[in-house]
């Protein structure tokens, strides 16, 4: 076990009781370091350590290892010793009655799940352990009960996937905390059809690798002694388990608990097959799965088909003598490993984990740091001084080193990451380089997504599952949106903008279909200050899905950086910054794209070059829509709504855009067949938007279509027709001179006044009375109609009211019926023809 393992796995109380000590109901009691007589010490079970106020008192601040080393007046290492011994032990809780309620875990977990959404700390915690936040919680530091504050926090549930118990692993310091009564299992039981179960040394290593292993059960232990009854009953219980494969850490705790466990299974179930995955020294399963990340499983695969029975492993270990000759050999010099990179100084071994982050005007890395059987993780800027001063003193003081060699040590490693960066940035890239798409799911959830996406209705039934996921109405502009916030893995992704007045439910739409997309896919933004898009890390915004709530909010600075995003797919800026010897000199920044994008308006006039760029939505302002959304609204507030049901369709969404590969390449045979009308504005744009969008239709439906010799998806004609009909209003939208709340508000005015003749004249305050509508929406209507002359002043006073006629009666109806009739004809072409020759079974050569 390393020094932060003894400190997580042994609770201060357990140290306090071993040496007959126990705190008063506030955390207070006397210090036995000193002669006290007033109660000075007061003890922090949160962050394991005890804090003596006493002046006198040389100890002051004390963590476990701290205290027995006092305790037993020895020196720190014999003090490691002892609290691994103490870990080994009972835990000992203190005696005082319990003063606090008892824990509603499963409140605390559903408010650790809305926690996780809207806290920054937990989702980035999650990222570098690279970790889905699907299903894991966040406990803010500010909550009402203790328990779990500052902590990631994941469900122990038992058969009936009840909650029992709840696990905390702490985003600063790394600190696990267990509810009182720990009971239940993680992720859950396992099913009685288990034949292989494999068993992890903690819950994070099981949230790594859950659902990667085709066939394989996973279940986490609670640490190197953490196999508990319910687990030896599920061991003892499932009827077909014929094999338990341990995945301990590398390290002598590791082993030395693997084979406890073997020898206690084997007790349990005799004949059972046990073994073990033989891991590099020093790797658990989330480092290791840290270091793949940008890889697919396959380190996996091959870590367990490489498994072996308990006891084979240790003959490996006589294989590492004879690597010192390498290893002197490698002093000095940075060695490229599978997992990692690595630096052999003069002080200790230095791992960089995750490669290196940041542009060039940064070094930023993940560095786990060895020496003697010891090892100390720190995130660090090489670039910065201060930090790197900062590492190599709590460096030495964790593994009592010299601070002036670790110092030396840090800097030559800066030197040696700089030359394999500059070498990485200058091969060439590999082809078909993509993000990783990580489908975090269990083997019966992946069946349901695949059958799903397999269905011949997929559109229809994609159209269904958004509204019973709680988007009301917007039929047609929901399966749109869904589809352009799908399309933000993929190389072309698409951009769509919702206007509608204030009130309209314009930014609901758009925050609710983000809401179907893995969370760690989607940033969303209320508001965007003018360089705020240029200050990201190169790929922060790499393949992501912006939304932006309130596009009005923006100035021009930040219209401009989201106009390059959404054009270039990147951003370049010409900074100063200060270089190691205090001089100023130039930089240019590069912030990577694509991405794809989601926002809402309520200005009826856009500037042309944002406009042209997106797809425009005009949100359904109708009565009918009113009266649904009222509806819903009344229902869910009276509890008719299943709000666990609208939840589970949610993550089962989240789980259909994991399990698309977006990476795919499309070919569209017909592309050239199907001609959008040609007084469309920027038909140029349009034109790419709209076969954009049919290869996005051909994505979704990746499992279901052919695919030519070079592998790449073959678009059919349904998927054309699929993509005329969603996009059939926002064509309409680039045809028609009036954009969508204006037309809705215009397309009313006439009706009403047709009622009363078409010579019918009105006032402002009339049509706002009639039409239900708002004086500063009113005013801005006719405003845009009087500078468009579709109507006219012709008569009244300024002071008594002025009155106007329409003077331009267009027909909207007939516009889209023509495009319709139009579109439908062209279609009908391209399918009688697809039924006498087929699909083109030969597409061209891929270049």
């Amino acid at each position: 076990m390393t020094i932060p393992e003894i400190k997580a796995a042994l609770p201060i109380t357990t140290v306090l009781a071993h040496y007959g000590l126990e705190a008063g109901p506030k955390g207070s009691l006397k210090c036995p370091f000193h002669d006290d007589r007033a109660a000075s010490m007061k003890v922090y079970p949160d962050t394991n350590t005890a804090y003596c106020f006493a002046g006198s008192c040389e100890v002051q601040s004390v963590d476990v290892i701290d205290f027995v080393m006092h305790m037993e007046k020895c020196d720190k290492r014999a003090a490691i010793l002892k609290a691994k011994e103490l870990c080994g032990g009972p835990v000992v809780t203190p005696t005082t009655k319990q003063t606090g309620p008892t824990l509603d875990l499963a409140a605390i977990y559903e408010e650790s799940l809305a926690g996780m959404e809207r806290t920054p700390s937990g989702k980035e915690y999650c990222t570098t352990r690279g970790l889905d936040i699907t299903g894991i919680g966040y406990r803010s530091r500010k909550a009402k009960e203790r328990w779990g504050r500052g902590c990631i926090i994941f469900p122990l549930v038992d058969k009936g996937c009840v909650i029992r118990g709840l696990y905390g692993r702490a985003v600063k310091g790394g600190g696990h905390y267990y509810t009182p009564d720990r009971a239940g299992l993680y992720p859950e039981y396992p099913d009685i059809t288990t034949t292989t179960l494999l068993l992890t040394e903690s819950v994070i290593d099981a949230a790594s690798i859950m659902g990667l292993l085709e066939g394989v059960t996973v279940l986490a232990l609670y640490g190197t002694n953490g196999l508990t009854a319910a687990h030896r009953m599920e061991v003892k219980g499932l009827p077909g388990l014929a094999e338990v494969v341990l995945a301990l850490d590398g390290d002598a705790a590791g082993r030395k608990a693997t084979g406890a466990i073997t020898a206690e299974i084997k007790a349990l179930r005799s004949g059972i097959k046990v073994t073990t995955l033989v891991l590099p020294e020093g790797e658990d399963l989330n480092g290791m799965w840290i270091s793949h990340a940008d890889e697919e499983a396959g380190w996996l695969q091959d870590l367990y088909k490489g498994r072996r029975a308990v006891g084979e492993e240790q003959a490996n270990e006589n294989k590492l003598a004879d690597g010192l000759d390498d290893e002197a050999r490698a002093l000095g010099q940075l060695t490229v490993k599978a997992h990692y990179l690595e630096y052999l100084g003069m002080a200790a071994r230095y791992r960089v984990r995750g490669g290196i982050r940041g542009g060039a005007e940064s070094l930023k890395v993940s560095l786990q740091i060895q020496s003697t059987g010891q090892d100390y993780r720190a995130k660090v800027d090489l670039y910065e001084y201060k930090q790197t001063v900062s590492l190599a003193e709590r460096t030495a003081g964790v593994l009592d080193l010299r601070k002036d060699q670790v110092l030396d040590d840090l800097r030559r490693l800066t030197d040696l990451l700089e030359a394999h960066r500059e070498t990485a940035a200058t091969a060439p890239a590999s082809p078909g380089s993509h993000p990783r798409q990580r489908p975090h799911m269990l083997p019966g959830e992946r069946a349901a997504v695949l059958s799903f996406l397999r269905r011949p209705d997929l559109i229809d039934e994609l159209g269904e599952y958004l509204g019973r996921a709680g988007i009301v109405g917007e039929q047609r502009s929901r399966l749109l949106l869904y589809l352009v916030a799908l399309s933000h893995g993929t190389d072309a992704p698409l951009h769509a903008l919702v206007q509608g007045t204030s009130g309209s439910g314009k930014t609901h739409l758009v925050t609710k279909i983000s809401e179907l997309l893995p969370p760690e896919d989607v940033i969303t933004l209320t508001r965007v200050t003018d360089s705020s898009f240029y200050n990201y890390g190169r790929e922060d915004l790499k393949y992501k899905l912006i939304v932006l709530e309130d596009l009005d909010g923006l100035k021009e600075e930040a219209l401009l950086a989201f106009r390059e995003l959404q054009s270039r797919g990147r951003l370049t800026s010409s900074t100063s910054i200060k270089d190691e010897s205090g001089n100023i000199r130039g930089v240019v920044r590069t912030v990577e794209g694509p991405v794809a994008s989601l926002a809402a308006t309520t200005h009826g006039e856009v500037y042309e070059d944002n406009l042209s760029r997106c797809l425009v939505v005009a949100v359904d302002e109708s009565e009918e829509q009113t009266r649904a959304v009222v509806d819903y609204q009344n229902r869910r507030a009276a509890g008719l709504v299943d709000v666990a049901g609208e939840m589970s369709l949610k993550l089962f969404l989240r789980n259909c855009v994991r399990l698309l590969d977006r990476s795919l390449t499309v070919v569209n045979p017909y592309a050239t067949a199907v001609a959008l009308p040609a007084e469309a504005s920027k038909l140029r744009r349009l034109n790419a938007l709209y076969q954009s969008f049919v290869r996005q239709i051909v994505l979704l439906h990746q499992h279901q279509r052919s695919r030519d010799r070079a592998g790449r998806l073959i678009a059919e004609v349904s998927d054309l027709k699929a993509a005329c009909e969603l996009l059939f209003d926002a064509i309409v939208l680039k045809v028609d001179e009036l954009d969508g709340a204006l037309r809705f508000f215009f397309d009313r005015l006439k009706n009403y006044v047709l009622e009363r003749g078409r010579e019918y004249e009105f006032t402002r305050r009339e049509v706002r009375q009639a039409l239900r509508i708002s004086k500063t929406q009113q005013h801005a209507y006719l405003t845009q109609l009087l500078e468009l002359e579709y109507i006219k002043q012709v008569g009244g006073y300024a002071n008594r009211g002025l009155t106007y006629k329409v003077e331009y009666w267009d027909d909207s109806a007939a516009l889209r019926a023509r495009l319709k009739a139009d579109l439908n004809a062209q279609l009908a072409r391209i399918e009688q023809q697809a039924e006498r020759h087929g699909t083109p079974g030969r597409t061209p050569e891929a270049a």
